[in-house]
């Protein structure tokens, strides 16, 4: 008989030791789905605040005569040469402090035939010396936090790397008035401006395509790019135009850089709209008469751009005439 309880005993243990691991497996399976459950959370909260920062820049594209109407600091009328028609984005804040100073707000790097960190801010060959565009390493730069004096808020600060088209940045250098001591003003971002193949450009004057791409794709007016905790991946940070978007690893803390851009198709159908809206306002064709003294303050961008006597202007009026 004791030859059969040793046996008896054996296969308890076994079917315990089975049991057991059993358990692990499972205990293993539904941590690991739990992980992952949380891990697809964060990457959707995350998407979420992309999402609303582009929303933001875009917002602040559409609005910029509205924003920049009066003066900051009186609240005086501003005069046609310093408000901007729409379509422009803030300049990359290039500490990651949040705000843009100096330098960061006169934001240009023209493009140039046959250099591939051309034609887009921030300049990765600049030296600046603010955050790493110090000279010795790819300048790189985030969407600012808020532009104080106008009550405008986009992100937290340093927290989402930004890359933009230099001819859609808010106070560009490039474009000063004839001898660089009058008022500044904007690349004028007139539709036929916009469209060509930007190998054939050989600088930011000539006409062509947006200068971003984003997965082989390109015609991006501006790329926000979350790079998670260890920085921007290699292939985003390498000093060209052509970024890539990666898909996060739930099992990984280390994830891919997750991009969101602003194409000129979803950037032009915005500022169409506001353009025809406001071509309606001059006409007289708004009923209620609401928008008067508005249009006799802003019109001056509708119209034809001239260095001289209306260095604001942003050649919609012919354009527009293509609105219903």
């Amino acid at each position: 008989m004791k030859p059969c309880h040793k046996q008896n005993g054996f296969v308890i243990m076994l079917f315990i030791v089975v049991v057991v691991i059993i358990a692990s497996l499972w205990l293993s399976t539904k941590h690991q789905s739990l992980i992952s459950i949380f891990k697809n959370e964060q990457i959707e909260q995350d998407l979420s605040e992309l999402k609303l920062v582009k929303a933001r820049l875009l917002e602040f594209s559409v609005l910029q005569p509205e924003i920049y109407m009066t003066d900051s600091s009186s609240g005086d009328m501003e005069g046609s040469d310093k408000i901007p028609p729409p379509g422009y984005f803030p300049c990359p804040d290039l500490n990651g402090d949040g705000s843009l100073n100096s330098t960061e707000a006169n934001c240009g790097n023209p493009l140039i035939s046959g250099v591939a960190g051309s034609g887009y801010v921030p300049d990765p060959t600049s030296a600046v010396g603010l955050g790493s565009c110090n000279g010795t390493e790819m300048c790189s730069g985030f969407v600012p936090a808020n532009i104080s004096t106008r009550n405008v808020f986009f992100a937290e600060a340093g927290r989402y790397f930004y890359f933009l088209d230099e001819r859609f940045s808010a106070q560009n250098t490039n474009y000063n008035n004839v001898g660089g001591t009058g008022p500044k003003r904007y690349a004028p971002l007139y539709p036929d401006n916009l469209v060509g193949d930007p190998a054939s450009a050989s600088n930011s004057l000539d006409p062509f395509d947006p200068i971003l791409s984003l997965n082989g794709v390109g015609g991006y007016v501006a790329l926000i790019i979350d790079a998670g905790d260890d920085g921007l991946d290699a292939a985003n940070k390498d000093g060209d135009a052509n970024f890539v978007s990666g898909t996060p690893d739930i099992t990984d803390s280390d994830t891919a850089d997750q991009i969101i851009g602003i194409t000129y198709n979803e950037w032009i159908a915005l500022v169409a709209h506001r353009v025809c809206v406001e071509r309606r306002r001059l006409q007289g064709i708004d009923p209620s008469g609401d928008y008067t003294d508005i249009d006799s303050t802003m019109q001056h961008w509708y119209n034809d751009y001239d260095a001289t006597t209306n260095p604001g202007g942003g050649n919609w009026r012919s354009w527009g005439a293509v609105c219903p």
